[in-house]
């Protein structure tokens, strides 16, 4: 059966068993594009840092063709309706563990650590309905392109807390102890191992006494090349699949940017899995964290698939 004889509805149940409705993927349609077009505008070189920092280290073209985040916040959101990158709608159990979190103070203080788009926010935002309290929001990221598709978002559903600042949040002075919840997404594979153990104690630093962490965390291997042809591969076949069903005005012009684009990523991506278990506990317990969730789940995974991640809630 072509993609053309397949309902929207029909698709989301086989590609993504059902984790978006259908009115949250037509708002992922309508972002992708903006975003795409925005991510060249606001993604910007850096000093340190940032998701271009391994390709610039890495890869063989990077002298020749200087690397910007564009590659990654300008693409997140096509690979996002193709179901071929880590999302929270992902996880089962953020809207509870959020909701119990949120629900232990009058007013809760959210920081969001980190963000490729939106969806962390869609995913705090939709558990704060569902737990039916006020929050104030934070959200910092080292790059202005997610700030703009959370600052969409939020436009869009009438979220009127949301603050946000473009900082590294390694060496950013954040204040202490001003938050009772800190929640990002798979932002420890971002990081390289070096790094893990300083993001996991600022968490810690900034959290008031009896405030919540909640987070996942992908276990894996390194990205090999095999890999990530295979990813690039995936992805051709998959756009030129649904892509016609995704977007009203798709055309063979479209089709190629959008692959080109998939591809770039696929050569540039780079994530910094958790080894095992253990790896985990440690950084935790020698941040000075203890664990009220630490589960292991099933997930569709990027380049291996499936893989399998931890689901996070320390305090």
């Amino acid at each position: 059966m072509s993609a053309t004889q397949v309902s929207q509805q029909e698709y989301l149940e086989d590609l993504f068993q059902g984790i978006y409705t259908e009115d949250e993927f037509t708002e992922l349609v309508e972002s992708s594009l903006h975003m795409n077009a925005l991510a060249g505008d606001y993604c910007k070189p850096k000093d340190t840092g940032g998701m271009e920092e391994w390709a610039i280290k890495n890869h063989p073209n990077a002298v020749q063709n200087p690397v910007y985040c564009d590659w990654y916040h300008g693409t997140w959101q096509i690979l996002r309706l193709l179901n071929m990158v880590a999302v929270p709608k992902w996880y089962p159990f953020y809207r509870d563990t959020l909701a119990d979190a949120l629900t232990r103070v009058k007013r809760p203080n959210v920081f969001i650590s980190a963000a490729a788009d939106y969806g962390m926010l869609c995913t705090l935002h939709q558990a704060i309905e569902y737990a039916g309290v006020e929050a104030d929001i934070t959200l910092i990221d080292i790059c202005q392109s997610p700030l703009q598709s959370s600052e969409w978002y939020a436009a869009r559903n009438g979220v009127s807390s949301l603050n946000t600042k473009a900082d590294n949040l390694l060496s950013s002075r954040i204040p202490e102890n001003g938050y009772d919840l800190v929640v990002t997404d798979e932002f420890l594979t971002v990081l390289k191992d070096p790094d893990k153990p300083t993001i996991v104690k600022q968490w810690r630093r900034i959290l008031k006494p009896g405030g919540f962490l909640v987070t996942t965390a992908m276990l894996g291997k390194p990205t090999t090349m095999e890999l990530r042809e295979n990813y690039a591969a995936k992805s051709r076949e998959r756009l030129r699949q649904y892509g016609p069903q995704f977007f009203p005005n798709y055309s063979t012009e479209l089709e190629e940017r959008l692959i080109a684009n998939c591809e770039r990523f696929a050569s540039f991506h780079t994530r910094h899995m958790l080894r095992d278990v253990e790896q985990i506990r440690g950084l935790f317990t020698d941040a000075g964290f203890k664990f009220q969730v630490l589960s292991e789940v099933e997930t569709p995974g990027e380049c291996v698939n499936p893989t399998y991640s931890y689901q996070i809630a320390a305090y």
